[in-house]
């Protein structure tokens, strides 16, 4: 081997260039504080054992709702977003993954399962009997909180907002069904697997308990039969509702968002009698909102950067719209 070959393998061993050399030293550091920081801990990041390094969030970030963490993994993990961590024998789910501008480990925010769903697929429980672990946040405090009943009653209705992982089971759970979540009943009234890549988010609306089908002990709803409900409304294919309003939104800017019903191929005066804000990150403020419109103020937190929030709309008639927002700098 000659003195150039050997040149040459120096070099590639600390980098052909500037930043090769930089990011190799900037990678030999990080390694380092992973192997010997306290809060590294072995760990399964969906069924793989690996270690990872654990680090707290300040909890007035997002109202003191869940205890959320920083996960941190050399680039080699399976990490992603929707996956599934166990921590010290409790669950957790992957919710955003940052893009690193210095690429030499991965780092997520995760937040702890509080619950386990389960529904019947061709007779069986999911999740081979167990359910999925879910992450469930109640949202009726980001929403009107009534729904209408017949043509003058008004009945308090809560909300929850559901995630769970992406799969072939979850993706099969459809609008309508209905879920038993702390001894109470909710229905699905919408379904995103399209806004957070690796999470299908659910807004749930509160129904009511039915012991003839439901087995509330064994946490699973419709398990003796299907509901047979005389009031259930029709909706007609004639009726287009959309929520107009910017896709992006800068921190610290206000945003107006407005609804627009088409019925019969014609621009319809009614407004909404629901909307709901599904932000588990808590990016947003409600600032105004009537039948027509919503007014909301994104949160002057770096830290919301990333962040995604779903505004959703309802009419009488149980029509759902919405419209997913991504929180970006101001920059």
């Amino acid at each position: 081997m000659g003195y150039d070959d050997i040149f040459k393998r120096r070099m590639e061993a600390k980098g052909n260039s500037l930043y090769d050399r930089r990011m190799m030293l900037k990678s030999r550091s990080f390694k380092n504080w992973f192997d010997n920081t306290l809060g590294r801990e072995l760990v399964t990041i969906d069924g793989v054992e690996q270690y990872a390094v654990f680090q707290d969030q300040n909890m007035n970030n997002n109202k003191d709702l869940s205890d959320d963490k920083y996960v941190m993994v050399e680039n080699e993990s399976n990490l992603k977003v929707g996956s599934l961590v166990v921590w010290r024998k409790q669950n957790w789910l992957v919710f955003t993954e940052e893009f690193k501008t210095i690429p030499t480990h991965k780092q997520a925010k995760i937040k702890e399962s509080n619950g386990f769903i389960k529904w019947l697929i061709d007779g069986e429980i999911s999740g081979d009997g167990q359910g999925h672990p879910a992450y469930i946040q109640n949202q009726t405090l980001y929403t009107l909180g009534v729904s209408t009943s017949g043509n003058h009653s008004w009945i308090v209705n809560a909300k929850m907002t559901m995630y769970l992982p992406k799969n072939k089971e979850t993706l099969s759970i459809p609008v309508g069904q209905r879920v038993v979540i702390g001894g109470m009943v909710f229905q699905v009234m919408f379904k995103d697997a399209v806004s957070r890549e690796g999470l299908i988010n659910y807004l749930l609306e509160e129904d009511f308990v039915n012991h003839d089908v439901d087995n509330i002990e064994l946490g699973v709803a419709n398990y003796y039969g299907s509901v047979n409900n005389d009031e259930e409304k029709t909706v007609s294919n004639d009726v287009s509702v959309s929520i107009i309003g910017d896709e992006k939104a800068k921190i610290g800017s206000t945003l107006n968002y407005r609804v627009e019903i088409i019925r019969d191929e014609k621009p319809s005066s009614e407004g909404l009698v629901e909307w709901t804000i599904a932000d588990t990150e808590e990016s947003v403020n409600v600032i105004e909102q009537t039948g027509d419109f919503i007014k909301i103020r994104v949160i002057n937190n770096f830290q919301k950067v990333g962040s995604t929030v779903t505004i959703i709309g309802k009419t009488s008639d149980g029509i759902v719209a919405s419209k997913t927002i991504r929180i970006i700098s101001p920059y």
